[in-house]
Parts: C-alpha cells; sequence; structure tokens
C-alpha cells in the first residue's frame, strides 16, 4: 500500500472524509501558488491536486482552462514546477498529487518522470486521457517509486469496466461525478447517488468524487456518499480576476476551511 492508501486507511478509520482541492501550478504566480498550496495544508487539506498546465486540456471547463493558458503564458517549465514543489514540500503536511495529461510526461520520458515524482516527494499521479489499456509501462515505473497511479471512473462507465479499472487503480478511484468537463454547475447529478453505490458494489477502494463540487453545501453532500471530494473550479473562480488582491489568499484559506468543515 502507498502513501495515499496510508493516508486513507488512517482518515476512515477516524469516521472522516479527505478534502482534496484543486490548484493550477504556478496560477495566478508562482509565489501565490506556492502560498496557496500552504493555506490549503493549514486549513486541512489531507491531499492537495496540482494540475499542470496544457495546450489541450480535453478534461478541463473554462475556469481551469483559463488558469492554465495563463501560466502557459508565461512560460511554465515541468522541471521547475517540481523543484519549487520539493522545495515547499517541507512545510506541507498533505499528500500531493500530481494531475498531467499524457503528452507532458510523454516529453519528459516515463522512466525520468518517474524519477523526478520521487525527488519532488509527490505521492500520486492522475492521468485523465490516459487509458486503462495504455497506462501499464507508466503504472510500473512509477509503482517502483512508491508512486500511486489513480484511475478515473465516468458515470457511463459499463460494470465490467469499473471493475476492470478498480481493480488496478492505486491510492483512491477519481470518481467523475458528471458526463462532461469540470466547472461549476448549480445542482449536483441526479443520479450520483445510484452512481456512487454501483461502483461500491464492485470495490473496497477509496471512492473521491471531483468535478461540478461547487460549495459547501454541494461537498457536504457528496461526503455523505464518499471518501473524499474533490474542488478544483470553485477555487480557481475565487481567485480569478482577483489576482493583484493583497486578501485573496485570506479570502481562499476561508474557503478552504468551510469546505473542510463541511466534509
Amino acid at each position: 500500500m502507498g502513501k495515499i492508501g496510508e493516508r486513507f486507511k488512517a482518515i476512515l478509520s477516524q469516521k472522516k472524509r479527505a478534502f482534496i482541492p484543486f490548484f493550477t501550478a504556478f496560477y495566478p504566480s508562482k509565489e501565490l501558488f506556492k502560498e496557496f498550496l500552504i493555506k490549503a495544508d493549514e486549513a486541512g487539506a489531507d491531499f492537495i491536486e496540482i494540475g499542470v498546465p496544457f495546450s489541450d486540456p480535453l478534461a478541463d471547463g473554462k475556469m481551469i482552462q483559463y488558469s492554465s493558458q495563463r501560466v502557459l503564458e508565461e512560460n511554465f517549465s515541468f522541471p521547475q514546477l517540481l523543484e519549487e514543489i520539493a522545495g515547499i514540500k517541507e512545510n506541507v503536511k498533505a499528500s500531493l498529487i500530481l494531475m498531467s495529461y499524457y503528452n507532458p510526461i510523454l516529453q519528459q520520458g516515463i522512466a525520468n518522470f518517474g524519477e523526478e515524482l520521487k525527488l519532488a516527494k509527490i505521492d500520486g499521479v492522475i492521468v485523465p486521457d490516459l487509458p486503462l489499456e495504455e497506462s501499464f509501462p507508466l503504472k510500473k515505473v512509477l509503482t517502483s517509486h512508491n508512486i500511486d497511479l489513480i484511475y478515473l471512473i465516468a458515470p457511463t462507465s459499463t460494470l465490467p469496466r469499473i471493475n476492470k479499472i478498480s481493480q488496478h487503480s492505486q491510492g483512491f478511484i477519481y470518481l467523475v461525478s458528471l458526463t462532461g468537463v469540470t466547472g461549476m454547475r448549480e445542482k449536483l447529478p441526479e443520479n450520483l447517488v445510484a452512481y456512487v453505490n454501483r461502483v461500491r458494489k464492485i470495490t473496497s477502494k477509496s471512492l473521491c468524487v471531483g468535478f461540478g463540487i461547487s460549495n459547501p453545501y454541494q461537498a457536504m453532500k457528496v461526503a455523505e456518499l464518499a471518501d473524499g471530494v474533490i474542488v478544483g473550479s470553485a477555487i480557481i473562480n475565487l481567485i480569478k480576476g482577483r489576482e493583484e488582491e493583497k486578501n485573496v489568499a485570506t479570502e481562499l484559506e476561508n474557503f478552504l476551511r468551510e469546505l473542510r468543515r463541511a466534509i
């Protein structure tokens, strides 16, 4: 069992649920990004998901696309990101999970990617555009460094597909709450309860729900169903357009604490 699985075991043994905020790497700036990670940790995040900016983010909605584009325009460097993460990890207790599309990983080289993540003390990786059948070379490399490869399941997944993915996913299983891309929603999907229960019947692994969770009330309702709650677009939305405001980090921390309490 990797570090993510061990942490989940401890969280669930205390009858708690995991809080997983998402941040786009280096958005809105390198300095604020690092401050946000520390704020999230202080607010009680169990895991922090860090999105690697990419020019063709198939799974991301307008808000995260916007943040990724802003960072790419500033000549984003993947090696520099890992260097910064390694430096800040000493001040962050939460486990760090990297979310990257497969192209940047291939550009680094799978073997080199695994080595770099080990040095940066990353505990898990999510690759939304990497099919299960093509993921095993990457999984082998990551597993050799005690890094979990976390797979996604969609509401449209068939029972045989859910069973196959659940057998290979490490750390936890990422349940995409709806068909479509990330983004804030006014209400949770009506079929979410049935969807989570359908996966529960097949696997004993921890289930985390993401996509469309916009406020503390929705986070609370998801925490009643799942083992962990992932919030991304709502966080980026709070920051967007306010990058120069001095109090944005404080307001972000307050929002994160509200989400933590709700979960």
